[in-house]
């Protein structure tokens, strides 16, 4: 019983890491290219992260 609260435990931080995971890439492929661009500036961008995470 021990080892799967222990496994479970793991599983679940792995899906969390997953999920973080896919949030952040999702951030930087929407404001990398408008940064790179110059279409919006840092402060911006950085408003639309906090918005989004």
């Amino acid at each position: 019983m021990a080892f799967n609260a222990i496994v479970d435990s793991l599983r679940q931080k792995i899906r969390r890491n997953a999920d973080e995971s896919r949030t952040l890439a999702q951030t930087r492929d929407l404001l990398l290219p408008k940064l790179m661009s110059g279409e919006i500036r840092l402060r911006e961008a950085e408003r639309i992260a906090e918005a989004v995470l």
